[in-house]
């Protein structure tokens, strides 16, 4: 009677029996036959000395292989040219587990190597699991191009909305245009003070004819501006301000009696012309 307590299918020690033994690897090998045939990777299966005992997997269509193609082939013989690739298979038969990624075949391959220990833990060869990342090596190549030209684009926006323009000979003009805040003047200071020194400039207009607004940081910013160009043995003259821009510049308290200011980029101009003149710069030609 106590047999019987066991419940169907199953021993009187609760072990599984044949049948569902049977019945557990013949799912094992649907599972593993279904990955062998859809999914790009290669399975391989090595004894003790290197030797290939299970070589299959959808992976192989990409080298051109079919499976069972290296059966009985040595691993240490077949890739002989390849120092690394013996070293790392030595390493995994010898019970260290690593994972590698190369190039290979016109492919790009994430390789797993395996060790197998027998029942008392001894290495017992290995297995490694290679998986096709070519696909994923391409998109992400797309992805940084795209990544690549967003930026490219970025710049070439940041530039147009900040153009340097050298006017007359050592007379640099900086047009702005809308709103004008904080990182647009971090860049364009920073793009102007490069210019002054690249082109040996004695004057730089910043004309804020086209701005429709500055937040009250930004407004510090531009006499920050002013001062720099000063330290580079230029004088930055300010042009075009709009009536509201000059109430945010008086309502912060803003010092500007050291700043010359002009009421439009034509008037500055000819400022700039006049001083260059006065000391002796008239001959200058105009930029073709």
């Amino acid at each position: 009677m106590q047999g019987g307590q066991g419940g169907a299918g199953s021993t009187t020690t609760g072990e599984p029996t044949r049948e569902e033994l049977e019945a557990k690897l013949r799912e094992a090998q649907v599972l593993l036959r279904a990955i062998l045939d859809h999914l790009p990777i290669t399975v391989c299966r090595y004894d003790r000395e290197g030797v290939f005992t299970f070589h299959d997997g959808k992976g192989l269509e990409v080298v051109g292989a079919k499976p069972g193609q290296f059966l009985g082939a040595n691993v240490f013989e077949l890739f002989a040219d390849h120092p690394e690739t013996v070293e790392t298979n030595r390493q995994a038969l010898a019970g260290k587990s690593s994972y590698t990624n190369y190039d290979a075949y016109g492919a790009a391959w994430e390789t797993w190597h395996l060790p197998v220990r027998d029942g008392g833990g001894e290495p017992d060869g290995m297995i490694t699991i290679s998986l096709d990342g070519s696909t994923a090596r391409r998109r992400e190549q797309e992805l940084r191009a795209k990544i690549e030209l967003i930026e490219k684009q970025q710049e070439v926006i940041r530039n147009l909305s900040t153009p340097i323009i050298e006017v007359w000979d050592k007379v640099l003009t900086l047009p702005m245009v809308g709103v004008v805040d904080s990182l647009r003047i971090s860049e364009a200071m920073d793009n102007l003070l490069s210019a002054i020194v690249n082109k040996d400039a004695r004057y730089a207009i910043l004309d804020l004819t086209g701005v429709e607004a500055v937040d009250t940081r930004t407004a510090g910013d531009l006499i920050e501006m002013i001062k720099a160009i000063r330290l580079l043995g230029a004088e930055g003259i300010i042009t075009g301000i709009r009536a509201n821009v000059a109430q945010t510049m008086i309502a912060l308290g803003l010092d500007l009696s050291g700043v010359t200011t002009v009421g439009n980029l034509r008037a500055g101009l000819k400022l700039c012309m006049q001083r260059m003149a006065a000391a002796g710069d008239a001959g200058s030609a105009p930029v073709k």
